[in-house]
């Protein structure tokens, strides 16, 4: 083979190499976009303020007070998890057909992760942001909703069991869910199927499914939209 044929020929082959790579990775880029605008989007909904303020110092500080604290405990195959977290309603609402309405929250959230690793145990720090659609069949925020969610987590360290071992501490966090709201007192409750994996941007990625229970009770004003 003369020289120029082998610079054509290894010319080609990186050719190829790249855009299999490419192939392989457009998917999960595409994923990893979308889910960073939706976040993006959907923290820009969050809830007003229950009474006027004056100044844009006041707004701003008024759309940063949750609307309720939650804890929520859940269990995998091999993990139990304790979870804290803040919760902030969006003001805007989308009606659904004739009684449905469609509204939405954001919350973050602090873990505690007890995996079973086989010759003891690790314990996981869970960090996440999630942005929640949630449904209300009867037209108010009280009663009976569903709900579906994906957000973005971290796992410290990397999450382990005795089966199973993630390759990153990014991962996606998506749940579906359903639950009740106290019509009077506004708190509420949810139960919560819940999966973890980074969409493929490394391997091995096993992903792990969660049972979760979640209890929410209200914030004073901006706990009784």
């Amino acid at each position: 083979m003369t020289l120029r044929n082998r610079g054509w020929h290894a010319w080609h082959t990186h050719v190829r190499s790249a855009a299999s790579l490419g192939d392989a990775v457009a998917p999960t880029m595409k994923l990893a976009t979308l889910t960073a605008v939706a976040i993006a989007v959907t923290s820009m909904a969050t809830a007003a303020p229950a009474k006027e303020v004056s100044t844009p110092i006041d707004r701003v500080a008024a759309a940063l007070v949750p609307s309720g604290v939650f804890v929520q405990g859940g269990r995998a195959s091999e993990t139990t998890t304790l979870t804290l977290g803040l919760q902030w309603d969006w003001s805007r609402e989308w009606q659904i057909g004739q009684r449905g309405r469609l509204s939405g929250y954001s919350e973050a959230s602090i873990g505690h992760w007890r995996a079973d690793t086989g010759g003891g145990s690790a314990i996981v720090t869970q960090l996440g942001f999630t942005p929640t659609f949630r449904f209300w069949p009867s037209g108010e925020r009280s009663g009976l909703f569903c709900e579906g969610g994906i957000g973005a987590n971290v796992l410290t360290p990397i999450y382990r069991t005795r089966e199973k071992r993630f390759s990153t501490a990014f991962n996606f966090g998506d749940h579906i869910g359903v639950g009740y709201r106290l019509p009077a007192s506004k708190w509420e409750w949810s139960l919560r199927l819940q999966h973890f994996s980074n969409a493929g941007i490394d391997h091995p990625n096993p992903g792990a499914n969660f049972v979760q229970f979640r209890l929410l009770v209200p914030l004073g004003e901006r706990g009784d939209s």
